[in-house]
C-alpha cells in the first residue's frame, strides 16, 4: 500500500485481524460483529484513512432501492410538470446503482388528498420519501409516522428546517421573496403593491409560497415602510374569472401600478395584461415554465425570479438516492441553487433543462 489515501477494504481486514466481511459489516452497519472486534476494525479504519466506497457495495450486494416522490397533480406545463422532467432524468442517472423512483400525487387544494397520498406511501414503505411542503400541519404529522417507521425523508423546492430531512434540494423561498420585492421597488419609491393570490382550499390550510410572501414583505419593511400592500385573490382554473377579479381590483385601486405574484403562475394575468396596458405597469412572477417565460417574452411580465426548474428535482433524486445507498448523511445537507433573475433582455439562451448525466457521489 502506497499511503493512507489508497487504504482498501482488505488493508483494513489484514491490520485489524479480521475477515474482509467483517470489516464489511462494521463499515456499512450490518451488525453480526462484537463490540471488541468492531472497535478494532475501527482502529484500522482510522489508523489507514480509509474510505469507504458505498456504490460499490451496494452493487455487490445487489440492495434496491424505492424512493417515493410525493408531489401536487397537475396539468401539462404547470411547474410541477416541469419538476417531473426532473424527476424523471434523475431516475434515469440512478437507474444503474439499482434506485428507482415512484410517484404519488396529491391535489394540492384537498387536504383528505394529501393524507390519502401520505397513507398509500407509508403502505408501501419505500426506502426513503422526496417531498415538498403544501400542507404543513398534516406533512408534520406524516412526518412523525416516517420516522417510527424508519423511512428517511428528504424535501425539494421547500422545506421546514426545524425537521430531521436528509437533504434539501431547491432555492431559499424566503430570499428569492426578498429579491423580487427589490426588483419591484428599487428604481422608484413605490406607494402601493398589489399582490395577487391563488385561491386555494377553503380552509386555509394550503399554502406553498407562504415563506416567499414573508420574504417580500421583510424587504418592504426593510426598504419602503411606507408602502402600502393590497392582496387579491383569483381563482386558477376560470379565466373569466381571473380577469373580472382582476378588472375590479384594478377598478377599486386604480393608483396601484406594481404587482406581484408569489406563486408560479403570473401567467394567469396574461389577458388582464393584455386588454388593459399600462406603460407604468410593473410585474413581478416565479418559476420558469414556458408560460411564464412567454408572459415576459412579450414585455407582460417585467421580471422573473426563479432557477432552473428541473434541476432541482434531477439533483433532489440524486443526492437522495447517494444517501439511501451509502447510509451515511450528505456532505451538505442543504444544496442551494442559484436564484435567476430572468427578462426579456436575457431569455434567448437560458436553459431551463437538466443534464443528461450526473456521477452519482
Amino acid at each position: 500500500m502506497s499511503g493512507k489515501d489508497h487504504a482498501t477494504i482488505f488493508d483494513v481486514a489484514r491490520l485489524a485481524g479480521v475477515a474482509r466481511g467483517t470489516v464489511d459489516r462494521v463499515v456499512y452497519h450490518r451488525g453480526g460483529v462484537s463490540e471488541k472486534t468492531a472497535a478494532k476494525v475501527k482502529a484500522a479504519i482510522r489508523e489507514l484513512g480509509y474510505k469507504a466506497n458505498p456504490v460499490a457495495a451496494q452493487l455487490a450486494s445487489k440492495r434496491k432501492f424505492t424512493i417515493a416522490c410525493l408531489t401536487p397533480s397537475y396539468e401539462k406545463g404547470d411547474y410541477w410538470d416541469t419538476m417531473q422532467k426532473g424527476f424523471n432524468e434523475g431516475a434515469a442517472a440512478v437507474k444503474s446503482h439499482s434506485v428507482s423512483i415512484r410517484m404519488y400525487h396529491f391535489d394540492s387544494d384537498i387536504p383528505e388528498s394529501y393524507l390519502e397520498a401520505c397513507q398509500q406511501v407509508l403502505k408501501d414503505k419505500p426506502s426513503g420519501v422526496l417531498m415538498n411542503v403544501v400542507f404543513e400541519e398534516a406533512l408534520r404529522s406524516f412526518v412523525h409516522s416516517l420516522e417510527e417507521a424508519r423511512i428517511p425523508y428528504a424535501f425539494v423546492d421547500r422545506k421546514l428546517d426545524d425537521l430531521d430531512y436528509t437533504v434539501y434540494c431547491g432555492v431559499d423561498p424566503w430570499e428569492a421573496g426578498y429579491l423580487g420585492a427589490y426588483l419591484l421597488t428599487h428604481r422608484m419609491q413605490v406607494k402601493e403593491i398589489g399582490i395577487i393570490r391563488l385561491q386555494r382550499d377553503p380552509r386555509g390550510q394550503s399554502d406553498p409560497n407562504k415563506l416567499r410572501r414573508e420574504g417580500f414583505m421583510r424587504y418592504l419593511r426593510d426598504y419602503c415602510p411606507d408602502c402600502r400592500v393590497t392582496a387579491t385573490f383569483i381563482p386558477p382554473h376560470d379565466p373569466e374569472q381571473i380577469l373580472k377579479n382582476l378588472e375590479q381590483f384594478t377598478k377599486d385601486h386604480p393608483d396601484i401600478k406594481h404587482f406581484v405574484m408569489a406563486n408560479s403562475r403570473v401567467h394567469l394575468m396574461r389577458d388582464f395584461l393584455l386588454l388593459h396596458p399600462d406603460p407604468q405597469r410593473s410585474v413581478v412572477g416565479y418559476d420558469d415554465i414556458e408560460r411564464n417565460l412567454a408572459v415576459v417574452k412579450d414585455s407582460l411580465v417585467e421580471y422573473l425570479v426563479t432557477r432552473r426548474t428541473p434541476l432541482q428535482a434531477y439533483y433532489a433524486v440524486v443526492n437522495f438516492a447517494s444517501c439511501l445507498i451509502s447510509g451515511q448523511p450528505p456532505k451538505k445537507r442543504n444544496y442551494y441553487m442559484h436564484v435567476d433573475i430572468l427578462s426579456r433582455f436575457n431569455l434567448k439562451d437560458y436553459d431551463t433543462q437538466s443534464p443528461e448525466t450526473v456521477n452519482l457521489l
